[in-house]
């Protein structure tokens, strides 16, 4: 399958949607996505449950998204991690308050709607 990576909204949340296999020489595209989607967006989810991660500079591009969004005071989620990566890495950016894990964008925090 393809590489390919949409912006589409849930719930008030940017979404970011990528699928097929995400190599490292897709990265450069993706980190662009992402920070254009954390600049315009106060809620951003990146959405993996379509895609294949391969390669190593993934978690850098989740980390950098993830601090982009926390220094902006925006909200960062990782939807559906392959799990390696749910298991190994994520969890440990987690911790640090720079993103939100979710399986599903069903879970991702609902947020009140101004009046």
């Amino acid at each position: 399958m393809a590489y390919m990576s949409n912006l589409l909204t849930h719930d008030r949340w940017a979404v970011v949607r990528v699928t097929g296999t995400a190599d490292d020489r897709r990265m450069p595209a993706l980190r662009a996505q992402l920070d254009q989607a954390v600049d315009r967006h106060p809620r951003v989810a990146v959405d993996l449950s379509g895609c294949r991660l391969t390669g190593t500079r993934w978690m850098s591009v989740l980390l950098g998204a993830g601090r982009r969004a926390h220094d902006r005071g925006h909200l960062f989620a990782v939807v559906s991690p392959p799990p390696h990566a749910a298991r190994l890495c994520l969890p440990v950016l987690a911790r640090g308050g720079r993103l939100l894990l979710c399986e599903h964008t069903e879970q991702l925090p609902r947020l009140e709607r101004p009046h």
